[in-house]
């Protein structure tokens, strides 16, 4: 993979530097093609990682309401002046423990666009797409923005579209679609937008949490040899953030809101119970 860069976006005090710092050093640590990192930030006065630089947020997503809720903050990010269009990217929410090369999940860009987490929901294949199409936009699957593959200021882009006000059933996008980052980046790209791969990147309470323990050890058994290849796994969900996680101990029950459930083993984590507790450690 030639060279990219490890996009990450913080702003007040919910995140420190510290977990910035967590991200770069795992990042470059575990992938050779890793160029740099970019920080977006509401400061660029950072004590970060000297391999990082800091840009400040667009001011014109630099606002309280784009901070809360739906975040569309986030969706300024796929339009960053410092580098070239097409610069390959791969954005990494700050709750989320790097564990493999992530120039793996860079090298997606070179057959689609953008890329982004599935959800239950959503699988953002062809017949989402189809469906886009013949409803004409007014059906869409929206991902999770934990995770991003893009390449920078590409054609029709989020952020772009989003400042552009883009129309939508002849009138600007509807407010509930653009306070939310998944729905709009899931409209707005529903045609060229793809889900990232399960045995690359996967949310947390998705992937290894379910509704009983029983279902729980089965999927680890058939899903073990995938997720010896994860190289990013996410942690949304406020019952299961890595603060959580990082004081664990072996066999304790952990939870998330839905009710789905687990045990801290090796065997329903499909040994990676450690791996991703070593990830965490500042």
């Amino acid at each position: 993979m030639s060279d990219w860069y490890l996009i990450l976006m913080i702003w007040g005090d919910a995140y420190s530097d510290a977990d910035c710092d967590r991200l770069i050093r795992k990042a470059h640590m575990h992938s050779p093609s890793l160029k740099g990192t970019i920080v977006l930030s509401d400061r660029v006065d950072r004590r970060l990682d000297p391999r990082a630089i800091q840009y400040p947020i667009s001011p014109d997503f630099d606002r309280s309401d784009f901070k809360k809720n739906g975040l569309a903050v986030k969706i300024s990010m796929f339009e960053i002046d410092g580098l070239p269009p097409g610069t390959p990217c791969v954005y990494v929410d700050l709750d989320s423990v790097i564990i493999g090369d992530l120039g793996k999940v860079a090298a997606l860009t070179l057959t689609a666009p953008l890329w982004t987490l599935p959800t239950p929901r959503a699988r953002l294949d062809a017949w989402s797409r189809l469906r886009w199409r013949l409803s004409r936009g007014r059906r869409y699957g929206a991902g999770n923005s934990s995770v991003f593959a893009y390449r920078n200021a590409f054609p029709g882009n989020p952020t772009a579209k989003f400042r552009n006000k883009t129309p939508v059933f002849g009138r600007a996008a509807s407010d509930d679609i653009r306070s939310n980052d998944d729905r709009f980046i899931g409209w707005s790209c529903q045609d060229v937008i793809r889900p990232l791969p399960t045995q690359l990147a996967v949310r947390f309470r998705i992937e290894f949490l379910e509704v009983t323990f029983w279902m729980n050890r089965i999927k680890a058994r058939y899903r073990r040899k995938a997720r010896q290849a994860l190289v990013v796994v996410t942690f949304d969900g406020a019952l299961t953030k890595p603060a959580v996680i990082a004081t664990l101990r072996d066999g304790a029950v952990i939870a998330d809101h839905h009710g789905r459930r687990a045990r801290w083993t090796d065997l329903e984590m499909s040994g990676l119970r450690q791996t991703m507790q070593d990830a965490l450690q500042d």
